[in-house]
């Protein structure tokens, strides 16, 4: 049975079924190597797992395979910085490797809206909090698309949504707080008036993680999954690549930091 879940999870990988056929042209195909997960320095490639599994390990001691569809360099590539994270082989592993220089390229050519939406959710990566308020006002993006997103009010402890929920929209915190739980009742995040939350799922096609609840009254702008969809599908599919990837290294990240399981 277990067996079958896997292979059931790799079909359903968005990364393998649907990216990588796009992007013959981009990456070529050769083994991973020790020298390839150095840490201390800027590598020339990011890699997407093909075949083989390696061991990522953060600076606590926390510990994760990751599997075929896994990337692996990609955050760290668009900022040109060492990888965050140790990684050791687990075995002879293929990987699909992609040019740094080319994602960095891709995410400087992005419209506003996608380029915020990946510089932001690098900052939740890398628990950075230096900047919350580009991610949809770039480019003054957020007021030129005003009547698109609708305000709706919330009170205390009200819920926004729920785990294994199908996403329909994210959200846009004008005033208030919001809290992210997980299954285990655990506070994920706390959301407040510049930040937004919920993308994840939209993108990646899967149901919600967690519950979001309301602390007090809150303003949210709801941004629907079909706009968002519509304007990202306008992308070039390196684009479209390069934040579904940062998207699964920040859903690493959050199971590597025991926030959603």
């Amino acid at each position: 049975i277990l067996e079958k879940e896997k292979v059931k999870e790799e079909k359903k990988n968005l990364i393998l079924t649907k990216y990588i056929p796009l992007l013959k042209s981009e990456y070529n195909v050769h083994e991973l190597k020790k020298e390839h997960l150095l840490k201390n320095k800027d590598h020339l490639e990011c890699y997407i797992v093909k075949e083989g599994s390696v061991l990522a390990r953060d600076k606590a001691g926390n510990t994760s395979t990751l599997e075929p569809g896994a990337p692996i360099g990609f955050s760290e590539a668009l900022l040109s910085r060492p990888y965050e994270l140790d990684y050791f082989l687990k075995e002879d592993t293929q990987v699909y490797a992609f040019k740094s220089s080319e994602m960095r390229k891709a995410l400087a050519s992005a419209s506003s809206l996608t380029r915020g939406m990946i510089k932001y959710t690098l900052d939740r990566v890398f628990s950075s909090n230096k900047s919350k308020t580009y991610h949809l006002i770039d480019d003054g993006f957020l007021s030129k698309q005003e009547d698109k997103f609708p305000i709706k009010d919330y009170k205390d402890d009200d819920t926004i949504f729920m785990r294994n929920q199908k996403p329909k929209f994210f959200f846009y915190v004008e005033s208030g707080k919001v809290q992210i739980v997980s299954k285990e009742e655990k506070i994920v995040a706390t959301f407040v008036p510049g930040d937004s939350f919920g993308e994840m799922a939209l993108f990646t096609d899967r149901v919600r993680s967690v519950t979001a609840k309301s602390v007090g009254n809150s303003t949210l702008q709801l941004v629907s999954a079909e706009f968002i969809k519509d304007f990202f599908e306008k992308e070039d599919p390196l684009i479209k690549f390069c934040l579904i990837c940062i998207l699964e290294r920040l859903k690493a990240m959050n199971n590597l930091r025991n926030l959603i399981k």
